[in-house]
This record gives C-alpha cells, structure tokens and sequence, in this order.
C-alpha cells in the first residue's frame, strides 16, 4: 500500500489529503533509517504491501464478531506496514506493479471493513452500504488518474478534492472500533465526505476539457 504518505510524487493514484499534508514532514525523517535496514535485508516493497494486506484481512472476523479492539489492533499493524512499504519503495524505487498492487489492495481492503461491521451489527448495514458506496466513489476518481487543475492546490477546490485519504479512513476505522455504538455516525459522516470529495474532483476534471 505504497504509502501512507508518499503523495503523487511516487504513485499516480496517491492522494496528498489533510491529515497526510501535517503527518508526513514529522514521520519520514523517522522512517528512513528502519527502512534502509529493511531494504537491506532484500525485503521489497510489494511484500510489505502483501503483508499489511493480510494483517489488515485478519481483523475482519474480530470485527464481525465485536472483538473489536482486537481488529483495531490488527488494523493499527496493518497501517504500520502500510507507512514502512512507502519508506521502502522510495529507497528502491516503486514499480508500476507495485503501485497497481498497492491500489487494488488497499481499496479491497477498504471497502471491506464496513462489511466486517455489517456482519458485526446487522441493524447497522444501511450504514455501512452508505460508507461502502461512498468509498467507491472515492476510488472511482483516484482511479481516473484525472489529476487536479493546476493552481487549485490550497484553494476550496483542491482541499475539497483532498478530503479523505488513508489517515482520515483509519481515525474513522479506529474510532468506530473504540465506540461501535457510534459507527452508523461515523459511517454517515465518512460517507458524506467521500461523495463530498469525488464531486469535487468531477468538478476539477470538468475544469479540464480541452
């Protein structure tokens, strides 16, 4: 899931959104020397990314079954991974399969959790169908590959199209863990976000036309 914080400078999927802008400068100075050791080992990025992916899987049983501290934790090591493939890749240098790996994963994975909710509490599957499409929606654009018009960066159109990224959906994830009575809230909320900033990428794409 190459990376939390590389930004479109590694991947042209990456997203630079709000929470990811303020992490990434404190974070990567950290990472650099954890990372060089695992590239030293010959360990690549892709197997980090499989890695996270399954750590991320194994917490949707616990999730469908209210363990849900227990998924947190999983997801919590899970993101770790997710922070060392990106350290990683940018030492070795990412692959264009490595950048379809991490997509295709990470959105599995994604749109997975609100179902391991769903399963967990029946009475709440409107919301996480809500959340799921929303985060279909979201994926539909990065996956566009339609990048923001130039100049909108820091402007409401760019900040709107940078609402939600990986660090927003795992304080969103971890929330719902810690309180499960408020996931419907949560779900509702991320939701609307996603829809939120798939329109205005549509808008910023429109922007485009030739």
């Amino acid at each position: 899931m190459v990376g939390w914080f590389d930004g479109a400078g590694s991947s042209p999927y990456a997203v630079r959104v709000m929470l990811d802008q303020f992490l990434r400068r404190p974070i990567e100075p950290l990472l650099a020397a954890p990372a060089a050791r695992i590239a030293g080992f010959g360990i690549s990025a892709d197997s980090i990314t499989a890695a996270g992916f399954v750590l991320g899987i194994a917490a949707l049983p616990d999730i469908g079954h209210r363990d849900y501290l227990i998924g947190l934790g999983f997801i919590a090591l899970s993101r770790l991974f997710d922070i060392a493939d990106g350290a990683v890749a940018r030492i070795k240098g990412t692959t264009v399969f490595g950048t379809y790996l991490a997509l295709v994963l990470d959105l599995v994975w994604s749109a997975a959790v609100p179902f391991a909710f769903a399963l967990g509490q029946p009475d709440r599957a409107l919301a996480a169908m809500f959340l799921m499409i929303g985060l279909v929606a979201r994926a539909a654009v990065l996956t566009a590959d339609v990048r923001l018009k130039a100049g909108t960066s820091g402007t409401v159109l760019g900040l709107g199209g940078d609402l939600v990224g990986k660090s927003e959906s795992f304080v969103a994830f971890a929330l719902a863990c810690i309180f499960p009575d408020w996931f419907s809230i949560i779900a509702y909320v991320l939701g609307m976000l996603c829809f939120v900033m798939a329109g205005f990428r549509v808008v910023a794409a429109a922007g485009q036309r030739s």
